[in-house]
């Protein structure tokens, strides 16, 4: 009989745990008890973190258990049960305040999870609660046919998650689109909607994506911002399966989507994708514009946008269709300033394209790998905690 033969399951499991997170976190000072973002984990960590679980437990775990249980003890605990952990939906990240309304947010990523939102709530502060709602098309999980049947398949886990209103709703690229739809659903149903966030959500006319009017189309202000982000020229995996997959599903959802006004406070934070569409939704509407990639606001922006989402989730905006633009930089186009002429709703993006414009799904795999190398380049793009 061997030494191991001695050694408690639950505390072999630690170990071998604790072994994996020193690995990914680059440190030996670990403890079962700490967490696994305060500790440094990143999107990228986390996502590494979960495979590498599936590996030691040969076990399905969805990626919302790291929401639920983000230390080793925890995950454990969780692990230890005889089935499975099931996918949740909508997940809250970390402990509610008293009182607090919490910032129902779809996360948009199909691939892995979402884990930036973890970093979003401590950069949005304690006073603020968060709850995590999952893109469709994780793990094999079925797309349903429309961007609407999108919202009406999670509203169940929403309502369980938060019964009562107010409610108010953000999301990143189609999660902010699953929002607004979400958004429609909860009013129908007599609830309270205080305010919808879209993070630089497309709109798609005949498979092309309604940019962001610039003399260049490239990512004007990156390199200013970080000199990092210029730089885009390391070889990489291609994308998977899984993203091709799910890109596949969703572009033909978005494709046959056609937004409808809804009355509403909205906020539009756009950056690739031209946002002047969606405030014409709302006759209390908010632009805030900033010139760069897709993926911005929910990495290096990130400090940027938890700053202007502060005083949305607290009420301090005014009202009617304000425009918010960064300066144009040399050789750049500023977008038109103030709202378009008034068109009927199905009419909404249909100006002519440019021809050699991208499709969204050639946006998105540039977005993907430059974030990739990115994270190579730049200490995996993790965000600042100060």
């Amino acid at each position: 009989m061997t030494v191991e033969s001695f050694v408690d399951p639950q505390d072999r499991l630690h170990s071998e745990m604790l072994r994996i997170w020193s690995r990914l976190l680059e440190s030996s000072d670990l403890s079962i008890d700490d967490d696994f973002f305060d500790k440094g984990g990143d999107s990228l960590l986390a996502t590494e973190l979960m495979l590498e679980l599936r590996q030691l437990t040969e076990r399905p775990l969805p990626n919302s258990l790291l929401f639920e249980s983000s230390t080793v003890r925890s995950l454990a605990e969780r692990l230890r049960e005889k089935e499975p952990p099931p996918a949740k939906a909508a997940v809250r990240i970390g402990a509610a305040p008293d009182g607090a309304r919490p910032l129902l947010f779809f996360h948009g990523d199909w691939t892995s999870g979402g884990f930036y939102v973890e970093h979003l709530a401590r950069k949005l502060g304690p006073e603020f609660s968060l709850i995590a709602v999952a893109a469709h098309g994780a793990g094999g999980e079925p797309i349903p046919a429309s961007i609407e049947a999108m919202a009406a398949d999670r509203l169940p886990a929403i309502l369980e998650a938060q019964p009562t209103g107010p409610y108010r709703l953000a999301g990143h690229c189609v999660g902010g689109i699953v929002a607004l739809e979400t958004a429609r659903l909860l009013m129908r149903l007599d609830h309270q909607v205080e305010a919808v966030v879209m993070i630089d959500s497309p709109l798609i006319v005949g498979g092309i994506p309604s940019r962001i009017p610039r003399g260049d189309s490239g990512r004007p202000d990156a390199a200013a911002h970080d000199p990092v982000a210029a730089i885009d020229d390391t070889p990489i995996e291609p994308t998977s399966p899984g993203f091709d997959w799910g890109m596949e599903h969703y572009q033909k959802r978005l494709a046959a989507y056609s937004p409808i006004p809804l009355p509403v406070r909205l906020c539009v934070f756009a950056s690739e994708f031209d946002g002047r569409d969606w405030v014409r939704l709302s006759g209390e509407a908010e632009l805030i514009e900033i010139p760069g990639g897709h993926f911005d606001w929910v990495t290096f922006r990130m400090n940027d946008l938890a700053r202007n989402l502060r005083p949305w989730l607290s009420g301090n905006t005014l009202l009617g269709l304000i425009e918010r633009c960064a300066p144009a930089r040399s050789g750049e186009q500023p977008s038109s300033a103030g709202p378009r002429s008034p068109e009927s709703p199905q009419s909404l993006g249909r100006e002519n394209v440019p021809p050699g414009r991208a499709t969204i799904s050639e946006l998105l795999s540039h977005g993907l790998r430059w974030i990739s190398n990115y994270a190579r380049r730049g200490d995996r793009y993790r965000y600042s905690t100060k």
